[in-house]
């Protein structure tokens, strides 16, 4: 179940000042050593051995990343890196080392067509949402937004098999 805070916007020049969101709240982490854990109680084979192949899966999909292909996994995803450029009036004053910056990884979840042609997240097929029944404010979350007061947690709804709520 994915859980989420109500929040306000509360900005003193928002034009959608007093309107009330919902905001996904991610509890725990899920890391590789958990995951590597969870899929050898699935199958015959080790924890130590997911998570060589894991190892060695990061290791080859930086090989590609940074040799410039497009790494797709499958039921995942694809990956693909980025950057940002600086823009120069003439081209030839263009220069790699002082213009481009910031490389960065982009991340494309698979996705599918439903029925109706719209577009849906193969990870997310099913997925439910509940309010949390307590909450508070973090730090992490968007200034100038507060969050509602705790109620009871109840049931915000289902995503059908075509992907919407």
């Amino acid at each position: 179940m994915i859980n989420f805070k109500m929040y306000q916007d509360n900005r003193k020049k928002s034009p959608k000042k007093g309107y009330w969101y919902a905001r996904a709240h991610v509890q725990g982490l899920a890391d590789i050593k958990y995951l590597a854990g969870r899929i050898s109680n699935t199958c015959t084979v080790t924890e130590s051995d997911i998570l060589a192949v894991i190892s060695a899966l990061v290791t080859e999909m930086s090989y590609a990343l940074k040799d410039g292909k497009r790494v797709l996994i499958n039921g995942l995803g694809s990956f693909k890196a980025s950057f940002r450029s600086r823009g120069v009036e003439k081209l030839k004053d263009f220069k790699p080392a002082t213009h481009i910056y910031n490389p960065r990884i982009i991340f494309l979840p698979e996705t599918a067509r439903a029925g109706d042609n719209s577009r849906y997240k193969t990870m997310l097929l099913g997925w439910k949402v509940s309010e949390l029944s307590t909450y508070k404010q973090d730090s992490a979350d968007a200034p100038g937004l507060k969050p509602k007061a705790a109620e009871g947690g109840h049931s915000a709804g289902v995503v059908s098999d075509n992907g919407t709520l």
